[in-house]
């Protein structure tokens, strides 16, 4: 009967089984446990159901013919052989040590990196440690404490490493994974090599190899004099706090990342205890019973270090998701385990650290063992029999019922030793059926997740990086401010007729318009660089600071109602062109010092903001800017207009219907356009416009007392342009002026002149038209821009047709011409009479614009009068410093704030009335919306300019009015 149930247990629904079939079937089906829902893996023993030397030798070739089947697949596993040394301990360990060096075996390659074994290699360390200690020729008798310290001085000469680094090839060693182009970060270092020896200069190819290299070397030589598994390393840390360890010894648990030197003392501590089993396991003065237990002590130990390496190595959520990669256990196979040869310790070792620990390891086991060893290994006296499963029964699988069992026969009542073996009993009719089955590779499948990995993880961030950088690249070609995420729409680079590249738009989020933005940088301060005279120097750069702190400190205030103003300017030039942006530089400035003034003051609730827009070079990009302006306002309802746009050009018209739908004011400072307040209801101007200056210079023509047969005068004028309408105007008005005056032109129209390619004026034409014509002029009424009143200069002094005494008139302001350094020329024929649209020196004694300037800024030019100083002679920051003032009134007027109201704002302006301000009395009342007339309450100042004894240009005040003054102009005699 007997028999025969052991024959049935070789059939699976009547078919005949094999030994070879059942045990291949079983391991997928471990595998597959494992690959679906990581569940423990055992230590399965094979064994025969008789004891007899050829069965014994059936179950080795079971293992063998599994393991055969395994080498046409692509499963990690490992042969054990098994040593042939005399000594089981030695055997065991070095099985152990095999199994944790090198990498495993797989058809193809491995779709992760090899299992490091860095515990391993740590203990591997203490081991070779004591082994130099006893083949020391004075071993024999040396205490055993003495050993220890020989093997801790190993250690530190090892740098904690299993074996010395071979002598030589340093710098190929230092040089090849990095100079590699096979390997991806090699293939990276030399890409930006090849990029950088194209691009950059011999000097800083050198000094960024020399730097590389230096690196590589501190590195190298950090790497090779440090211990690898120091205070941060994985291993370090298993070893100072593994409670198998801390059973074992004194040192208690006390790594920590925050303390170093502690954490590296305890790691010295253990290893000093490890250091001294291992000794005792080994030195033949030992007692047995204490040998035994150190042995099983250091064998436990390094099973331990191998299954964490592996445990580690399968971690599902470790940053690069090896354990999702790694979808199928690493494998053992012993075929013959035996006492002699160690591999029965190590099956033992397996299961007792198992038992020990509660962390679950990857490790499957397939192993053959004789059936003599078995009852001695398997049977413990007094314990309960096992069961074991006879392969071939399918009511439970062997694997069910020893993970079913597993619960308890670990329990010290009521298990065994050995409770993580799965004992697999093959009867003798499984192991003779013959081979009816052929055994295939267990499928392992490809993980989407390999294509995750640190060098893929690299190759992501240098493409998204280099991605990012042209991106913003791209962005910083549009944007003055670019940004990966969110670019700042307010400032964007526009390219001039010249080709240069302009910062246009609104500097807000951080935009500077001072920065360098493809050559061009506004390096022209205010006049009186000289710090003895005027204490300071003030830039753009300095300027947009200034006003960033202000209003910082704004938004700072609890409680606070403010308006924001923005200036409206030319603030960026051409290289070698930085005068021109000079009179927009000094209203900004007045802007500021308004903002101070305003902010400062404890009567003034209302408080004020300021926001800077350029728009290029001669305000090229006027619409560009008012676009953003317009579009900023939308965001930001506490903007309620605009100082500044003080230069007209063809656009002026369109940018003001612009801000006039958006319903933001504009105080102009210099725009002198008699049609803008015509067509406007937003507009405010603080210049005498065209119309009014041609008038008043008519006040000079008439006091000529020139005959009427020598009555002929030249109006030369800019060619029309897109970005000047105010040249025409002038040419225009003065036309009529000097043709009501009884003068009649030459070539009976005005003559234009152009512009080089640097902007400069042309005169040869004009000039040549004017002054070799039949009847030379007497005037010459210049319709242009103060930049071009220097090279006129020259060519009247240059050309012989013109040298006759010579009335030069103009309409523009050339305060701003440096008449008094010389900068600016006079001929020696040429008597030159222009109007000013503020004489500071004269209008503002009565103000505290020198004082706050001086506070804030440290312009403080000396002398009894300071607004005689080039800083203020001009008017240009004065005429800012109380635009901006009038832009605040008007809200407070209106009780406006960012919290409403900006909808009141211009009613507010037509209600505002300053006195005793730089420029005079800025008085709005009178100021009717679209009216046709001029407005009344202008500033105008007539100038005459003479070539003194000493050939400088002598400047002097004809006459003239302040702001607010509506009486006609009178004393203004030639």
């Amino acid at each position: 009967m007997a028999q025969g149930s052991a024959r049935e247990s070789a059939r699976i629904g009547g078919m005949r089984t094999t030994a070879k079939y059942e045990v291949d079937a079983l391991v997928k089906d471990l595998i597959g446990q494992f690959s679906g829902a990581r569940l423990p893996m055992p230590v399965v023993v094979l064994y025969a159901e008789d004891d007899d030397p050829d069965l014994d030798r059936e179950v080795r070739g079971v293992v063998h013919a599994v393991q055969e089947a395994q080498e046409a697949g692509g499963l990690p596993y490992r042969v054990v052989a098994g040593a042939d040394g005399d000594d089981p301990h030695r055997n065991a360990v070095a099985i152990v040590d095999s199994l944790a060096k090198g990498p495993w075996a797989r058809r193809g390659p491995a779709w992760y990196r090899s299992y490091p074994a860095p515990r391993s290699r740590l203990v591997a360390a203490i081991e070779s440690a004591a082994r130099h200690a006893l083949a020391a020729p004075d071993a024999a008798g040396r205490p055993l404490d003495d050993h220890v310290e020989t093997v801790l001085g190993r250690l530190r000469d090892l740098h904690w490493r299993p074996e010395p680094r071979p002598a030589g090839g340093e710098l190929q060693r230092l040089l090849s994974p990095v100079l590699n182009s096979t390997s991806l970060i090699g293939a990276f270092v030399l890409a930006g090599l090849t990029s950088l020896l194209t691009q950059a200069t011999w000097q800083v190819v050198v000094l960024v190899l020399l730097a590389a290299l230096l690196v590589l070397g501190v590195t190298g030589w950090v790497r090779r004099n440090t211990a690898p598994l120091s205070w941060l390393g994985r291993a370090s840390r298993w070893f100072a706090t593994t409670t198998f360890l801390a059973a074992s010894g004194r040192q208690a648990v006390a790594w920590s990342l925050w303390r170093p030197r502690m954490s590296w003392d305890v790691t010295r501590a253990r290893a000093r205890e490890v250091a001294g089993e291992i000794l005792k396991a080994q030195l033949p003065g030992t007692p047995d019973d204490e040998k035994d237990r150190a042995q099983q002590f250091h064998l436990q130990l390094r099973t331990l270090a191998l299954l964490e390496d592996l445990r580690w190595a399968h971690r599902s959520w470790a940053p690069d998701l090896r354990g999702r990669k790694r979808r199928v256990p690493p494998v053992v196979f012993v075929p013959r385990a035996d006492a002699r040869n160690g591999a029965l310790r190590v099956l033992g070792a397996i299961s007792d650290v198992r038992s020990r620990r509660s962390e679950q390891d990857p490790l499957l086991v397939l192993a053959a063992v004789a059936h003599a060893d078995v009852a001695a290994w398997l049977e413990d006296a007094g314990t309960a029999p096992v069961t074991v499963h006879a392969v071939g029964s399918r009511r439970r699988g062997p694997y069910e019922n020893w993970v079913s069992d597993l619960r308890v026969r670990q329990a010290p009542s009521r298990g065994r030793a050995l409770a993580w073996t799965l004992p697999v009993r093959l009867t003798r009719h499984q192991l003779g059926a013959g081979e009816t089955t052929r055994l295939a590779p267990v499928p392992v499948g490809r993980s989407w997740w390999f294509l995750w990995s640190r060098w893929t993880v690299l190759a992501v961030l240098v493409l998204a990086a280099c991605g990012g950088l042209l991106r913003v690249q791209q962005l910083g070609d549009r944007y003055c401010g670019p940004r990966l995420l969110g670019s700042n729409p307010d400032a964007v680079w526009r390219v001039d007729p010249g080709g240069t590249r302009e910062c246009v738009g609104v500097a807000t989020g951080g935009v500077s318009l001072a920065g360098d933005g493809g050559g061009i940088r506004l390096s022209g301060t205010l006049p009186g660089e000289d710090t003895d005279r005027t204490g300071a120097a003030v830039g753009l750069e300095t300027l947009e600071a200034a006003i960033r702190r202000e209003n910082a400190r704004v938004d700072a205030l609890p409680d606070v109602h403010y308006v924001t103003v923005v200036y409206a300017g030319s603030l960026t030039t051409v290289a070698g062109q930085q005068s021109r942006a000079l009179n927009s530089l000094k209203e900004l400035t007045g802007v500021h010092l308004a903002q101070i003034r305003n902010n400062a003051g404890p009567g003034d609730p209302l408080k004020i903001k300021v926001l800077v827009a350029n728009g290029g070079q001669d305000m090229y990009f006027q619409t560009d800017m008012v676009r953003r302006i317009v579009d900023l306002a939308r965001r930001d309802r506490s903007i309620v207009g605009v100082v500044g746009l003080g230069r007209d050009t063809a656009d002026s018209d369109s940018s003001l219907t612009l801000l006039q739908q958006a319903g933001l004011a504009v105080v102009s400072t210099t725009n002198s356009g008699s049609y803008l307040a015509k067509g406007h209801v937003n507009y405010f101007g603080l210049a005498a416009t065209d119309q009014e200056e041609a008038a008043a210079l008519r006040l000079i023509v008439d006091g000529l007392a020139v005959p009427p047969a020598d009555r002929w005068a030249a109006v030369l004028t800019r060619t029309a342009g897109r970005d000047d309408r105010y040249s025409p105007e002038q040419a225009q008005y003065g036309s009529a002026m000097l043709k009501e005056a009884g003068f009649q032109l030459i070539g009976g129209h005005p003559l234009e002149y152009g512009l080089t390619s640097n902007g400069d004026p042309d005169f040869e034409a004009a000039l040549s038209t004017s002054c070799h014509s039949e009847h030379p002029p007497a005037v010459l009424y210049l319709a242009g821009r103060a930049d071009d009143v220097n090279q006129l200069m020259r060519r009247l002094a240059a050309d012989a047709g013109c040298s006759r005494p010579l009335t030069v008139l103009t309409g523009d302001d050339l305060t701003k011409a440096q008449f008094r350094t010389g900068a600016t020329s006079m001929a020696p024929q040429a008597t030159l009479y222009y109007t000013a649209l503020s004489d500071p020196s004269v209008t503002a004694r009565d103000s505290d614009l020198a004082a706050v300037a001086a506070a804030e800024l440290r312009l403080a030019p000396t002398g009894g009068n300071p607004y005689e100083d080039d800083v203020f002679s001009d008017g240009a920051l004065a005429l800012a410093y109380d635009a901006t003032a009038a832009l605040q009134a008007g809200p407070a007027k209106a009780g406006a704030s960012q919290h409403g109201g900006v909808g009141s704002v211009m009613a507010g302006l037509r209600a505002v009335e300053m006195k005793s301000r730089a420029s005079g009395t800025v008085d709005f009342r009178d100021t009717r919306p679209l009216a046709t007339g001029p407005q009344p309450g202008h500033g105008l100042h007539i100038i005459r300019v003479r070539r003194g004894p000493q050939g400088t240009p002598v400047t002097e005040r004809i006459c003239g009015r302040a702001a607010g003054d509506t009486r006609p102009l009178t004393g203004c005699t030639p």
